[in-house]
């Protein structure tokens, strides 16, 4: 591998440069020298506090004890060496379409489709993303933002793909959540066999008509167009605007349908850009449990008195501020109207929003952390599992060592291998 020469003055003296070591679960199997692993001499992020003195032993893929380390038996196991740094449970993503970008580079370039996944998984394991739910929306045709990407072919083909890969061993868990446009009236039927055909993991209905939800200011809707909708005249946006408001959309019988053939199959829904407790309202007689993004302080609340998982964006936390001048993520968490942080479309976030609340905010690291990992896994289904360092789970961990306030990940483990072992070198 080679290494930039980065000039020292760009470097503080505390920082490194990392060298990564990336391997599939396939070789890791295939090493049966060790049938154990145990991870030593971390601080070990549970549910509800930080536990010192501690060894996780792994085997078959699970944790299957917590112990003090005086009393592990280390006996023919792989042993790595925490350092006294964090060991916390692998991150769950729930709402990322970061996929789109290495799918759909350019809008007239579709590249190979499982090449674009394997490609990301390697990207995602070195955001310490254990679990992704690639969430694709389904466009009508004609949307402003329909891109190849979105429209129903390709949506349904990345679906299939990440469905098979349930049965491959892959760096990390891929799973698919779909995000349903509610004014595609053309492919309702296609959503009920996707669901049908085991393809979708979390469903959640959207609605981007402008004046409403994320484009309650129509300024917003205009900022977020392409290029040739920025550069409409007043007549034509305001007749685009228009057109919007009185598209068709799907029934309420339709939604309900919908939301209760995925609960039947176990799979959770989610609603997107809730601006009124009106919509709330609406979402339950639903059955929506999950409000993704709710656009202002008091729905955020009333979300959570009504029993609601609430989603916010890590991305919003590193920015001070929602892109779309909506709710404050961080806000949200300190006002306890936030139960889980997402991507969205920035993967690198998640890790660097954890380390900002616990080591700039104060929030206890246990609690920062429940929201990309417990949190999450609670949203969809999954935290019998996955989401926390508890004997009888997944060995979904991450070995992380803090550097000034932000994180520098050093291991990755998923079904207890390790998947991605990264060293540091002090600069030249």
């Amino acid at each position: 591998m080679r290494f930039w020469k980065i000039p020292r003055c760009l470097i503080p003296s505390s920082w490194f440069i990392p060298c990564f070591r990336i391997s599939s679960n396939r070789e890791n199997r295939r090493n049966k020298k060790y049938m154990k692993t145990v991870i030593t001499n971390g601080k070990l992020i549970l549910e509800d506090r930080v536990l010192e003195g501690f060894d996780i032993v792994l085997e078959a893929g699970e944790i299957q004890r917590i112990c003090p380390a005086e009393q592990t038996d280390k006996t023919d196991a792989q042993v790595y060496d925490a350092e006294n740094d964090y060991v916390m449970p692998g991150i769950i993503d729930i709402h990322s379409d970061m996929i789109e970008s290495y799918i759909q580079p350019r809008s007239t370039a579709i590249m190979d489709f499982s090449m674009g996944l394997r490609e990301a998984e390697r990207v995602l394991a070195g955001c310490g993303i254990t679990t992704m739910f690639h969430s694709i929306s389904m466009f009508r045709e004609g949307a402003w933002d329909v891109k190849e990407i979105r429209q129903a072919p390709q949506v349904r083909k990345l679906a299939g793909l990440i469905a098979g890969y349930r049965h491959e061993e892959r760096l990390i868990r891929h799973r698919y959540h779909l995000r349903y446009e509610i004014d595609n009236l053309a492919c309702y039927a296609q959503v009920k066999e996707m669901i049908e055909n085991g393809c979708v993991d979390l469903l959640s209905f959207m609605d981007h008509t402008p004046g409403q939800g994320q484009y309650k200011n129509l300024e917003i809707y205009r900022k977020h167009q392409p290029n040739e909708g920025r550069d409409l005249s007043e007549e034509a946006f305001d007749a685009l605007v228009q057109s919007e408001l009185e598209k068709a959309t799907v029934t309420f019988e339709q939604l309900k349908d919908l939301a209760e053939m995925a609960h039947s199959r176990g799979i959770s829904v989610a609603s997107h850009d809730d601006d009124t407790v009106e919509k709330l309202e609406v979402n339950e007689r639903l059955g929506v449990a999950i409000s993704e993004f709710p656009i202002t302080m008091e729905v955020a609340k009333e979300a959570r008195k009504k029993g609601f998982r609430t989603v916010v964006g890590a991305p919003n936390i590193l920015l001070g501020g929602s892109h779309s001048g909506n709710l404050s993520a961080l806000e949200a968490i300190r006002e306890g109207a936030a139960d889980v942080l997402v991507s969205d479309y920035y993967p690198q976030s998640l890790l660097q929003a954890v380390f900002r609340l616990f080591q700039r905010e104060g929030i206890p690291a246990w609690e920062a952390v429940r929201y990309v990992t417990l949190a999450p896994a609670g949203a969809v289904g999954l935290a019998d599992r996955f989401g926390s360092i508890a004997e009888g789970k997944q060995g979904d961990l991450l070995i992380v060592r803090s550097e000034n306030g932000c994180p520098a990940l050093k291991k990755v483990f998923v079904a207890g291998a390790c998947i991605l072992d990264c060293h540091y070198r002090k600069a030249d």
